[in-house]
């Protein structure tokens, strides 16, 4: 059972304490099954209490960019167990191979297979977590920020299909490894989502700016009169996938009224999905506005926040 003490990964401080050597040699000196019964408790007692330390977060499209540059300082800014979701194994181990954590850091990084896209890849990644947490354990916060960026080549069914049915699917199949009174759910919105709502007619932007009365009115406005393919929609879909995702946001808020749910914008970023559009500011910069999301007090629920956690109107 030792090599179980240490499932992966504790914090170097903790290490001494749990080295399987260690815990063979006490073993092995320990003569009764009552001495063996005690050391295997006060070790599990051990692990556990320093894994729920630290705050498990899951943040999807963590191995390039702005989920990349979250990942590395939740883990060594905010001492976080942060779950690197990733489309690409080979990109995903890479990336969280190569976060480099301070001696003496609490926090971790480690791979999760997740492709947002696809129903059957989002399952096995949840099941694929559930059975790293530890008994009593769960999810502090889901960071849904893998999708598609705007002048890409995907098809509008594509960019819906990741930046906003991904996100759902996520929520759907993570939200109960979430703590159910202390959880938070960040959505990565964008400024185009904004634009696309500015552009559409006043009873559009009223309905795109309040609380939609279930799923099914989301997908039916997707694909509706102001939806993909309308007058409205001169982004490829884009901006259309990027405000129901925080119309998307606010359904959250009423259905997991107990879950703190935001979507933020994290502006205009020097990454591989917005080259050449001229963007100057780096991953690092861009996730003022998460942060503040994921662990500020904020002023209500399912509400939409700018680059540095200001509070954003849709319209």
């Amino acid at each position: 059972f030792c090599s179980t003490l240490t499932r992966p990964p504790l914090p170097p401080r903790y290490a001494r304490f749990l080295h399987a050597s260690f815990l063979k040699q006490e073993l092995n000196q320990s003569r009764s099954r009552y001495c063996r019964l005690h050391i295997y408790l006060y070790c599990n007692a051990l692990i556990h209490s320093v894994q729920t330390m630290a705050k498990a977060v899951l943040v999807t499209g963590g191995n390039a960019g702005i989920g990349f540059a979250l990942c590395r300082q939740l883990a060594v800014e905010h001492g976080c167990r942060v779950f690197m979701g990733a489309r690409s194994i080979e990109r995903g181990e890479s990336a969280a191979k190569s976060i480099r954590l301070p001696e003496g850091c609490d926090g971790s990084v480690e791979f999760v297979h997740l492709d947002v896209s696809l129903d059957v890849s989002v399952t096995a990644a949840a099941g694929a977590v559930a059975t790293r947490l530890l008994p009593g354990d769960q999810l502090y916060a889901i960071v849904n920020n893998a999708g598609v960026g705007f002048g890409s080549a995907a098809t509008p069914e594509e960019l819906l299909n990741i930046n906003l049915y991904g996100p759902k699917r996520v929520c759907d199949a993570f939200v109960p490894l979430l703590n159910p009174t202390e959880g938070r759910i960040v959505n990565m919105g964008s400024d185009l989502g904004v634009t696309y709502v500015k552009e559409c007619p006043p009873d559009a932007q009223a309905f795109l700016s309040s609380t939609p009365e279930s799923w099914e009115h989301i997908e039916s406005w997707a694909r509706g009169e102001h939806g993909l393919g309308s007058p409205s929609d001169d982004m490829g879909g884009y901006g259309v996938s990027k405000a129901l995702l925080a119309c998307y946001t606010l359904l959250c808020a009423k259905e997991k009224p107990d879950i703190t749910s935001s979507c933020v914008t994290p502006g205009l970023v020097d990454t591989k999905m917005t080259k050449g559009f001229g963007a100057t500011r780096t991953p690092e910069e861009a996730t003022v506005g998460v942060r503040h999301c994921l662990f500020a007090k904020l002023e209500g629920n399912g509400l939409f926040y700018g680059t540095s956690g200001e509070r954003r109107t849709l319209s």
